[in-house]
């Protein structure tokens, strides 16, 4: 509700008033809210008016999270800064009580955390631990993988039994040939079991959940591959099928040597070799939705990831007190002024894009009850 637009939250309110639960999509994944407690409508109330009224100092605490398992990954993607290794900041994975810390703070109003940000989330060890603790708030909770995290049916079996709402696997070609143009070090065949471990999983335990996605960077080497690796999504059982923009660090040289040869499925738009600048954005991230990194540092945006406005860390000062810090006012105040400074302006893959949404398509291949 803080994050849509008002006639769309409006039409939300029957939901969360008479049924006490919340439906809605992120980052292309149907979630729910369920058994909204009044303290989680409140805040979900006032942090949309703070949003609405456009206020540097938030109105409510966030709805919603990310949380960095893990700032460390198996793979070496040529446009990732873990992969590069071009990322400054130190590496590490966080532990399980730093994440109960961030839920003491705010537990009792968030909606939904979402388990991923640099790194390949299951490469820590309580991953499952942290989406039990939340499954036991009622939070729902949503993470992405490169899908090489899980190679036996009991490990696929923590998963689900721990209540993870949604999944996001990405495979980027149908065969070794193609995927691994742009997942470096990853085995297709690898992801491709880990997938059929988490719906074996579903199966065995009849649940619904997690919601599975197959996610597809649409890059210069797969764009032609897209109708077999839909058709593969369909083989393995998942719930969706969906490809996006490439749209990984598009400041750097190698950037258009992965951009697809079609126009339509380029995330920007050219003048000759420069790309087309578009006014700035009303980036709703500060505003809704922190990313608190792996050792407890909180940032306004996950893209800043070399910690160039770090509002502080959790280990240091309450999640309360960094929510309304000097430097998260800093920076919520230039988003609406339309001031790009920093890592806005240097590294953000939303500026300039031509489409409304990163998606050009999500298809549904089986129902979400």
């Amino acid at each position: 509700m803080a994050w849509m637009k008002p006639l769309d939250a409006l039409r939300k309110l029957p939901e969360i008033l008479i049924r006490n639960r919340l439906s809605f999509t992120f980052d292309g994944v149907p979630l729910v809210a369920n058994n909204l407690s009044w303290k989680k409508k409140l805040n979900l109330f006032k942090a949309g008016l703070g949003i609405l009224f456009r206020s540097d100092r938030a109105l409510g605490l966030p709805p919603m999270i990310q949380i960095e398992p893990t700032s460390l990954c198996n793979l070496k993607c040529p446009l990732c800064p873990v992969g590069t290794g071009a990322m400054k900041r130190p590496r590490g994975n966080m532990t399980y009580e730093t994440f109960q810390k961030i839920l003491e703070d705010l537990g009792e109003v968030l909606l939904s955390v979402f388990l991923y940000s640099w790194g390949e989330p299951f490469l820590n060890r309580d991953l499952a631990r942290m989406v039990r603790l939340c499954t036991e708030r009622g939070i729902c909770t949503l993470t992405d993988t490169n899908g090489h995290g899980l190679t036996t049916l009991e490990q696929a079996l923590q998963i689900v039994d721990a209540g993870l709402s949604g999944l996001i696997i990405a495979l980027d070609g149908s065969n070794q040939t193609i995927y691994h143009q742009y997942r470096k070090s990853g085995h297709v065949e690898q992801v491709i079991r880990f997938s059929e471990l988490i719906e074996e999983a579903k199966s065995k335990r009849r649940s619904s959940t997690p919601y599975t996605c197959i996610r597809t960077v649409v890059t210069r080497e797969n764009e032609k591959d897209l109708g077999n690796l839909e058709a593969l999504a369909g083989r393995i059982g998942v719930n969706m099928f969906s490809y996006k923009t490439v749209g990984m660090q598009p400041h750097r040289e190698s950037y258009r040597e992965y951009e697809p040869t079609d126009p339509e499925m380029r995330r920007f738009e050219y003048d000759e070799a420069n790309r087309r600048r578009k006014s700035s954005i009303q980036c709703p991230f500060p505003f809704r939705q922190p990313t608190v990194f792996w050792d407890g540092t909180v940032v306004g945006c996950e893209y800043d990831y070399d910690l160039d406005q770090p509002w502080g860390n959790v280990h240091e000062k309450p999640f309360t007190e960094i929510w309304n810090s000097p430097r998260a006012l800093s920076l919520r105040n230039d988003i609406r002024k339309g001031r790009r400074r920093g890592f806005c302006r240097n590294v953000c893959p939303y500026q300039d894009r031509v489409q409304d949404s990163s998606y050009l398509s999500c298809k549904g291949l089986r129902a979400f009850s």
